[in-house]
């Protein structure tokens, strides 16, 4: 879980860090999710449609929730 909430701005260099760590992620059977995301960075995300790649949530326990197996 990436907590995005001291994250003013995304370059597209980040946008690809995140890319490969998702794709990473999922080969090894793991997630990532996104919380907390400024407004700007977060219209990049939409702008980029970045927000389909890796589910981005309002909150930092929404996003733990998303990503933690069942027990």
């Amino acid at each position: 879980m990436l907590d995005f909430s001291g994250v003013d701005y995304i370059s597209s260099a980040g946008l690809r860090v995140l890319m490969l760590a998702a794709k990473e992620a999922r080969a090894s059977g793991g997630k990532i999710a996104v919380a907390a995301l400024q407004p700007l960075v977060n219209e990049i995300f939409q702008i980029s449609r970045f927000d389909k790649v890796l589910p981005c949530h309002a909150g930092v326990d929404e996003a733990l929730a998303a990503i933690t197996p069942a027990s």
